[in-house]
């Protein structure tokens, strides 16, 4: 892109450093800045602190050619892109913080210009009044002086490189002209198409697209909730449904997790009690899932202050990403009323938790289920596809929570478990 050689990436987490690599290997000179010691001593020494296996291999091609380089300290470059989290606080305020850290370590090395790109999800408002403001404090004028613009991540773990490079981006700038550069570097190693817009706009696009996915969840949750009351099967009644032409139900599940659902709602909700009550009674459905779980194993005759049994730690199937994920949730759950539990995730190796709540993390499956009393399928990991009855006997009792739908057939209820899957009534060898 012309004249653009230099671009500084600002942090180097699940977007950033894929985004990183992918400049540098399409000629960029890239240098990538990040608080944390771990990051940046593994990609000094050449290697990818993310386990994504394509993101590993574009990311040590990057570093061994030379374009990709990382430390703690910022440096001065022609476009400078902020990838930095933005999550929620516990009263469900946006934490806008380390967007405001980086633009403070930023400004004094951004000179007039300059291209500024932030692709942080944030509340509307957040690129004009955070970043141009910031930048605004050295001297420089965000409108005449620079090109500052919004530009959302899309990004599906376990896909990130094929969605950073296909996917359409939306561009928000604050000037037209902000945003033809924009579009212009990310059309220099994007197929996606760009299409510009304000950054108020571009901002308010991300947080109304996973809102949307969100309050679609929850309808499926609700749809399930009314299946178990009514003793029908919710997947049956999806499947006969979604034979309209217009009608797409998703399928529920034990909640949602990722860094981008459970929190991007709330940034529209705050501020507009008024405007956003759907918004917010499906965050709370969706947070309550693994509530509703336990409570029907209790329900089933599991007694408070037994051993729990936890198959999966992550959000999605085969990632080892377990941020806000329900497992958390039905952790915390799990503690208030006094059981005990360990967690099995062959991928998860660590786990986030508030309060002092311990994950009790284990890559063995039989030391998990081991005196389990019972047992909640929360990941739709591959492994727990193939699960037996065989495979679960060294539980105490038998119940199984099957969050994700995944035991279909009668073998489990004919070996004497109770199965209480999400959206359908309990199976037990009595009916």
């Amino acid at each position: 892109m012309p004249g653009v050689k230099k671009i500084i990436v600002v942090g180097l987490g699940y977007v950033g450093l894929p985004t990183a690599a992918l400049l540098a290997r399409a000629g960029y000179d890239v240098h990538g800045v990040d608080i944390d010691d771990k990051i940046i001593d593994c990609l000094q020494n050449g290697d990818c602190p993310l386990g994504e296996p394509e993101v590993a291999s574009i990311v040590c091609e990057a570093l061994e050619s030379g374009h990709l380089q990382a430390s703690k300290t910022m440096e001065t470059g022609d476009a400078f892109i902020i990838c930095v989290p933005t999550p929620i606080r516990p009263d469900k305020t946006a934490d806008l913080r380390m967007v405001e850290s980086a633009v403070k370590s930023m400004a004094p090395f951004v000179t007039k210009g300059a291209l500024v790109i932030l692709e942080s999800t944030s509340p509307i408002g957040t690129t004009r009044n955070v970043i141009a403001d910031g930048l605004r404090q050295q001297g420089l004028d965000p409108v005449e002086d620079l090109d500052i613009c919004y530009c959302p991540e899309r990004v599906f773990p376990g896909k990130t490189v094929s969605e950073i490079l296909h996917n359409d981006r939306v561009v928000g700038g604050l000037t037209p002209r902000a945003a033809e550069r924009a579009k212009a570097l990310y059309e220099s190693f994007c197929d996606g198409t760009p299409v510009t817009t304000s950054a108020e706009s571009a901002e308010y696009s991300k947080l109304m697209e996973n809102t949307f996915r969100d309050v679609n969840i929850a309808l499926a949750n609700v749809f399930a909730r009314i299946a178990e009351e009514a003793s029908v099967d919710v997947q049956e009644v999806i499947n006969l449904a979604n034979r309209h032409p217009r009608v797409q139900v998703l399928s529920p599940g034990p909640g949602v997790g990722g860094h981008c659902i459970p929190v991007d709602p709330w940034f529209l909700i705050e501020g507009r009690d008024a405007l956003t009550g759907l918004l917010r009674t499906s965050r709370e459905i969706n947070d309550s899932q693994a509530e509703r779980l336990l409570d029907r194993a209790e329900e089933a005759g599991l007694s408070r202050g037994t051993k729990v049994a936890i198959l999966g730690a992550a959000y999605r199937a085969d990632l080892d990403d377990a941020r806000e994920s329900p497992t958390e949730h039905l952790l915390s759950l799990l503690s208030e009323r006094g059981y005990s539990w360990v967690t099995h995730d062959p991928y998860v190796t660590h786990m986030h938790m508030h309060g002092g709540v311990e994950p009790n993390l284990t890559a063995d499956l039989d030391v998990a289920i081991s005196e389990a009393d019972a047992a909640f399928i929360m990941t739709d990991h591959a492994v727990y596809r193939g699960l037996s009855p065989e495979k679960l006997l060294k539980m105490k009792s038998r119940i199984v929570v099957d969050g994700r739908r995944m035991l279909h057939d009668r073998s489990f209820t004919d070996a004497g478990f109770t199965i209480i899957p999400v959206g359908a009534p309990v199976m037990s060898a009595k009916g």
